[in-house]
């Protein structure tokens, strides 16, 4: 069963600096996209710690399954993410979204905090996997928003969890059969918020290596605005 992946991160079009963090480990079966925030320069510094961390504890075999192995990953990175923000002034209220793939065999397990997203694409339909912690995901489901409406919300963006900036953190996961000719997508929101899922189907349904999907993706979200940094991460089995 093999499995191939490739990634890229780029600034995007208004922002001056890259906030977001991605890692493709094929040895380990991981891959993961993080969009860091808040205070001066460290943003970033969120996003790398915790992607470091996911994969220092991933890289060691676990007697756990993937989605607890995950877990147990993502809570000491909130944890030491949380740790640095506290000990260090600069960094006050820094923080930073994780959405991880771990593909071991024919599972497939998926976590997330934020609104850093996992789709799937199969048989060619589009299928979120992760669960955006954001304020109008929760009012969509708590009051039933639309789409529209969604999209003229004032706090859009506004997260309700994150790694950093809390002691604790809740973390969503999902695990799936993963079978040749699945095709999984984790991303920033520089991509999911301004391009919509029908073009990112139409691109990732495209008869080209998953570089060139990439770019294209990227390119996508830069005619759309580019006003976010763009970060992709996009995983095949053949």
């Amino acid at each position: 069963m093999p499995v191939y992946a490739a990634g890229r991160t780029d600034v995007g079009l208004v922002r001056s600096n890259n906030e977001d963090r991605f890692l493709i480990a094929g040895d380990l079966g991981l891959a993961l996209v993080a969009d860091g925030m808040g205070g001066a320069a460290c943003g970033e510094v969120a996003a790398q710690m915790t992607v470091d961390c996911i994969a220092e504890l991933l890289s060691a075999p676990s007697p756990n399954g993937s989605v607890s192995a995950l877990e147990a990953a993502i809570t000491e990175a909130n944890r030491r993410v949380w740790l640095h923000a506290r000990q260090t002034h600069e960094c006050n209220g820094m923080g930073t979204t994780i959405v991880a793939a771990c593909w071991r065999g024919p599972r497939l397990a998926i976590a997330n905090v934020g609104d850093s997203r996992a789709y799937l694409l199969r048989q060619d339909q589009l299928t979120q996997l992760s669960y955006d912690q954001s304020l109008v995901n929760e009012l969509r489901h708590n009051l039933g928003l639309t789409d529209d409406q969604i999209k003229r919300y004032a706090n859009r963006n506004v997260l309700t969890q994150a790694i950093g900036t809390a002691e604790n953190v809740t973390i969503r996961t999902n695990e799936i059969d993963f079978v040749p000719g699945d095709v999984v997508i984790l991303c920033s929101d520089g991509l999911h918020g301004i391009v919509d899922d029908e073009e990112i189907l139409e691109i990732l349904s495209q008869p080209v290596v998953l570089e060139i999907q990439v770019t294209r993706l990227i390119e996508a979200a830069k005619r759309a605005g580019g006003n976010d940094n763009i970060t992709i991460a996009v995983i095949r089995n053949d």
